[in-house]
């Protein structure tokens, strides 16, 4: 396969890594010291699944020059409020063979992939294994939930290629299957992750003393209320079907394992970076406005959220 991976940080190098170790032949743009270091002395990947060095990665630091039908599929890897860029950028690459694959957290960002390629090349993907950059040219896989769910969204979509894309990513030493149900996984993860990450952040606390908090508890299940009603609006098959049901499965068996973990949306702040939060609980508000459900407390962690990212000057 011939891959491109736009927004190759931790993530992407991942995908871009393995991809080539498996014969494909990969082009990655990412940023200037990363990929520098990738060109010298090839990406190393340590953690969970063994040590490599990956070489003869097609490295740049910028979308010019990307030639309309040269990729079988391109990976968006950038965070989310950077979507809408990658893909103006990309878009001189992309003919109508290309998949473009969103392999990003949260919601909005399949829908605006297929807003520019049309559902026909739109490939979803629920993604749930963590890695970070620990220094330019190296990657740590540090956790995996379960396998990569890829799926073709709308009945229309790819769904054969995408089968072989999955296929070919896990044979690459990528955990990968293909799901028929891509969007309601990625809801599912969205609603943990919508419960929990910015109560983190916030309140500074660890997964597993939210649930212990009687007012934090109150809010997690509230935002389970207005996401299932907002996915129920929008047609979506969930998965439990109804939220006392996800709150079950939530407090019983997602949390647990969890427990000591703090989010990505806590480093943020740590770090001063922008977070995700409008396509985790911001999305959820605004999808429940294009269907008539309103979000109060949704919109209200969304609010705090940007006014924490403000206080620090982001």
């Amino acid at each position: 396969m011939r891959i491109l991976i736009l927004g190759a940080g931790s993530m992407g190098s991942a995908v871009g890594g393995f991809m080539v170790g498996a014969g494909h032949r990969v082009t990655m743009v990412g940023r200037t010291a990363h990929m520098e270091a990738i060109a010298s002395r090839g990406l190393h990947v340590t953690g969970i699944w063994g040590e490599h060095c990956f070489t003869g990665i097609d490295v740049r630091t910028g979308a010019d020059g990307l030639n309309r039908g040269d990729y079988d599929v391109v990976f968006i890897t950038v965070k989310s409020y950077d979507t809408a860029a990658a893909l103006e950028a990309v878009a001189p690459a992309v003919d109508e063979n290309t998949l473009v694959c969103a392999y990003q957290n949260g919601l909005g960002n399949i829908e605006q992939v297929a807003a520019c390629f049309g559902w026909a090349r739109t490939v979803g993907a629920r993604v749930i294994y963590g890695v970070r950059v620990t220094e330019p040219g190296a990657i740590k896989v540090t956790v995996i939930a379960s396998p990569t769910a890829l799926g073709a969204p709308r009945p229309d979509g790819p769904a054969e290629r995408v089968r072989e894309l999955a296929a070919a990513m896990d044979a690459a030493g990528l955990p990968t299957l293909y799901s028929e149900r891509v969007e309601t996984l990625l809801w599912a993860k969205v609603a943990y992750n919508c419960a929990l990450n910015p109560l983190s952040a916030l309140l500074d606390a660890p997964y597993g003393k939210l649930p212990e908090i009687p007012e934090a508890r109150r809010m997690m299940d509230t935002v389970f209320d207005e996401l299932y009603a907002v996915g129920r609006g929008r047609g979506v098959l969930l998965d439990p079907p109804s939220a006392d049901a996800y709150r079950d499965l939530f407090y019983a068996r997602l949390v647990p394992p969890t427990a000591a973990h703090y989010a990505s949306m806590h480093e943020d702040f740590a770090r001063r970076r922008r977070t995700e939060i409008d396509a985790l609980n911001g999305a959820i508000v605004r999808m429940g406005a294009e269907c008539g459900v309103a979000c109060p407390l949704n919109a209200w962690l969304t609010d705090l959220i940007h006014a924490r990212e403000a206080a620090m000057g982001r």
